[in-house]
């Protein structure tokens, strides 16, 4: 099959605010129910070479239509990267529009989220796409991957490609993005993404959400990589928010204990290893867990990475 968007793609009810290049997709497409249900958003498939498998992506942008016939030019998006799109492009969406609305603290830029997931009728694939090679423990890994290629850990070098160098020049072939590099948004096996793209010096990247990276003690040590990163060049100036719980740190569930004291190395590497092109800020949640963090550091992590007020 082709790369790209030759198998299908579909069109949401209802199109984005203006300010967007709408995607015609013309004969490449065929009208099918949105992924998500999420209103003024558009949503298709794409078909991704590097990965193999077919991308649901969704698209939605906190910016409203200008009067009819204005001729003011639209001001572009900053384009941002959503994993696990399923669920938290809808989270996002919604603190954005907060976030834009907001009279005491305004100055909320034009932000178009691009939600990255798969198609309702086939397996989800996120512990593929978003995790390293002899990054899960085997016990996980036998786990998750429960011997289905979909699900297997590892992909996360053909994930990274299958956004460079597929969605993001589509994405910014149709729709008015701000010039330079994208932030990309993740938590859990999604912060785990989000950790290996900085560990990649992607440069297609340079604001990311390491929302409680999932990194696990496996014999290839990853922050140790990222340490001696940091050490090094860093490919253009960098914003990085990192959050976790205290709740997953110490528990009593090992294995985000075991989370939790990998985002403890993570964030002394940081201290370590000052950069002046890398600003970031780690924030540790009380009495919060592993999943219940995800909302409140999602807000704080859009609004230090995007906002003119910090979180």
């Amino acid at each position: 099959m082709e790369s790209g968007l030759s198998l299908t793609a579909v069109l949401g009810a209802t199109q984005l605010d203006a300010g967007v290049a709408h995607a015609r997709m013309g004969e490449q497409t065929r009208e099918k129910t949105s992924p998500w249900a999420l209103r003024n958003s558009e949503a298709f498939e794409f078909r991704s070479r590097a990965v193999g498998d077919t991308m649901a992506v969704g698209v939605w942008s906190n910016v409203k239509p200008g009067p009819s016939g204005s001729d003011a030019k639209p001001v572009p998006f900053e384009l941002v990267y959503v994993l696990d799109g399923s669920f938290a492009l809808a989270v996002a969406a919604a603190t954005c529009r907060l976030l834009t609305a907001d009279l005491v603290n305004p100055g909320f830029p034009p932000i178009l989220l691009v939600g990255l997931d798969y198609p309702e009728d086939r397996p989800n694939a996120r512990t593929r796409d978003y995790t390293m090679k002899d990054s899960v423990p085997a016990y996980m890994g036998k786990l998750l991957g429960a011997g289905t290629p979909q699900t297997t850990p590892g992909g996360a070098d053909q994930f990274l490609e299958f956004l460079e160098s597929e969605l993001d020049p589509f994405i910014r072939s149709k729709y008015n993005i701000k010039e330079g590099p994208a932030g990309i948004i993740g938590d859990s096996f999604g912060g785990t993404f989000t950790f290996y793209a900085f560990l990649r010096q992607s440069r297609l990247f340079n604001r990311y959400w390491l929302g409680s990276p999932g990194i696990f003690e496996t014999a290839t040590d990853y922050v140790a990589q990222f340490e001696k990163g940091l050490k090094g060049a860093i490919v253009h100036p960098t914003k990085m928010f990192l959050s976790s719980g205290t709740k997953e740190m110490a528990g009593g569930v090992s294995f985000y204990e075991e989370i939790g004291r990998s985002f403890n190395r993570i964030v002394s590497s940081l201290r370590k290893n000052p950069s002046n092109d890398l600003t970031w800020s780690a924030k540790t949640y009380d009495g919060y867990t592993h999943t219940s963090v995800l909302i409140p550091a999602l807000n704080d992590a859009l609004l230090y990475l995007y906002g003119k007020n910090r979180a």
